[in-house]
């Protein structure tokens, strides 16, 4: 997500924020106190926003299974979503399971993926994260599709916040 940024106004002249504290706002809205994870090259400047927002921490954890799992029951307990970020890749599919098993219980777990930048993706070059010899960059995207119950890929400033608050709204 690097330095994208998003309006919070229709207004021009207003200010823009950072993309990362936008996102992690309303997910404390809904009562999420604590965002489960582990730390990776893709969205280690995500984290740096969880402590931007007022009543929002980070729960560091030994794997992204574990962290899912973790997310699940924060939800269970809580009674409000879950959270979990990881990297693109080994991160999100390390976490899948656990994802997949709250998804199947309907338990409210909102999953935040680092992911490669955009010229990256759009040009297919080869990240250690990526498969095969003409990597697509939403592969693993692809494979969590059946678990989920609403879905955005963040790549537009113009419609970063919309997207957000349909995927909040739609969990």
């Amino acid at each position: 997500m690097g330095s994208l940024t998003a309006e919070v106004s229709s207004d021009t002249t207003a200010p823009t924020i950072p993309l990362g504290l936008y996102l992690w706002t309303p997910i404390r809205q809904q009562g999420t106190e604590s965002i489960m994870g582990v730390p990776g090259d893709m969205n280690l400047e995500l984290l740096d926003y969880i402590k931007k927002v007022p009543g929002l921490r980070w729960v560091g954890n030994t794997n992204e299974l574990n962290a899912a799992y973790a997310a699940d029951g924060y939800a269970r307990v809580k009674d409000c979503p879950g959270a979990i970020t990881t990297t693109m890749g080994v991160g999100e599919m390390s976490a899948l399971n656990g994802v997949a098993g709250a998804y199947t219980e309907q338990v409210k777990v909102i999953h935040v993926v680092g992911t490669t930048p955009t010229e990256a993706q759009k040009n297919r070059v080869m990240i250690h994260h990526c498969l095969g010899s003409n990597p697509d960059h939403r592969v693993f995207d692809t494979i969590s599709s059946h678990v989920r119950c609403a879905h955005a890929w963040i790549d537009d400033a113009d419609t970063a916040t919309a997207e957000i608050d349909r995927v909040i709204r739609e969990c």
